[in-house]
């Protein structure tokens, strides 16, 4: 029997877009959102590259040690600190990059908080970073339903019409 390498090529992709589906199906029933890390300011706990995955937490919980995801003071980047002080009355968090010789140079409020980190998986974050794609569940989950539609059809549905039409056959 005669292996064809674009059967070997769609098995291996469909295994990948499967596994990605699950992977990201966790995420989104759990609650956790993933976030690239970009800078070695956790290096040794996280390198660049990383992608975390942080869940939301209260204020009550936390704890110093804590690693956590915060909103920059523009709200439109994130960076991912460990927690070295926690102010309970003012409700904010003092944070230091465990790669860093100082603390961060404003507390951080409550509200700023994204969430703690829950889990990490290393190298995932490149991928995001090449793609210049947030880490965001729906945009994953679509394009991976994208290439799963795509390899149905080039894997299943052309061989047929390239048949049919090979045959002479017709579509009415």
């Amino acid at each position: 029997m005669k292996i064809k390498f674009k059967n070997v090529l769609f098995n291996v992709f469909a295994i990948i877009t499967v596994l990605a589906v699950a992977f990201i199906g966790f995420n989104l029933i759990s609650g956790a959102k993933g976030y690239a890390v970009t800078s070695p300011s956790m290096k040794d706990t996280l390198n660049v590259g990383d992608i975390v995955f942080v869940r939301d937490v209260s204020f009550e919980d936390l704890q110093v040690g804590d690693v956590v995801t915060v909103a920059a003071s523009d709200e439109k980047s994130f960076f991912t600190h460990r927690i070295v002080g926690i102010d309970k009355d003012k409700k904010t968090i003092t944070t230091r990059g465990d790669a860093n010789g100082a603390d961060d140079p404003m507390p951080t409020d409550a509200e700023r908080i994204v969430g703690r980190m829950w889990y990490s998986v290393p190298l995932l974050g490149y991928l995001t970073m090449v793609l210049n794609f947030s880490m965001s569940h729906d945009k994953w989950l679509i394009v991976h339903v994208m290439i799963a539609v795509v390899l149905v059809l080039v894997n299943i549905v052309l061989p047929k019409i390239l048949k049919k039409k090979k045959r002479g056959d017709s579509d009415e």
